[in-house]
């Protein structure tokens, strides 16, 4: 996100760095602290509990912002406003599904709350379904983290396992490629000096 190492920042200011991450909406700080729960340098709950909150914090920052200035922003970001007549019609349709799975549509993950709150939805309504969709994508990007997180626990465990089985292995495979590039070499150049003594028997 931005060109920063958010691990790094993870590692040293921890919940402090989730929280602005999830207030920007990044999902790369949410899977990040997901693996750091697993590996036990944060607290799974304090995680999970400052995801949602201000994952929710951030929608409803960018819904009061398309309420209050949306005609700017609009004019602002022109592909935004492109945008515009089909989110309305979605959501005064559907406003609920649209509102909870707006951070995860592509194109509109930071257009869609600005937008909702240019289309005159009522707050309460979107602050309600928006604290729904906080909590799933709170739930997803972090099981995502402490998923991979266990994986690579496997992984390493079966490489400290397997190791020298592995290194035997591929000192073979070595040895087997190399031999049959030997011969492969070997065969050329039989067959390069035969038609070099072919080549001097026609000139004679």
């Amino acid at each position: 996100m931005f060109g920063i190492d958010i691990a790094a920042l993870l590692a040293q200011y921890g919940l402090l760095v989730l929280a602005i991450g999830c207030l920007l909406e990044g999902e790369t700080v949410l899977v990040l602290a997901g693996l750091a729960a697993h590996q036990g340098m944060l607290p799974l709950p304090q995680v999970f509990v400052i995801a949602v909150v201000f994952g929710w914090l951030g929608d409803q920052i960018f819904f009061w912002l398309g309420r209050w200035k949306g005609d700017a922003i609009l004019l602002r970001f022109p592909s935004w406003a492109k945008q515009k007549p089909r989110l309305d019609r979605w959501i005064h349709k559907y406003h609920a599904p649209v509102v909870v799975m707006v951070r995860f549509m592509y194109g509109l993950r930071a257009a869609g709350p600005v937008l909702i709150g240019h289309s005159g939805l009522c707050p309460w309504k979107f602050a309600f379904y928006n604290a729904i969709g906080a909590l799933i994508w709170a739930t997803i990007f972090i099981a995502l983290g402490w998923v991979f997180g266990q994986a690579a626990e496997r992984i390493l465990e079966q490489i400290n396992h397997w190791g020298h089985y592995v290194f035997y292995v591929g000192a073979v495979v070595i040895l087997v490629i190399g031999f049959v590039f030997w011969i492969v070499n070997r065969r050329r150049a039989a067959r390069a000096v035969e038609r070099a003594a072919l080549s001097e028997q026609e000139r004679d």
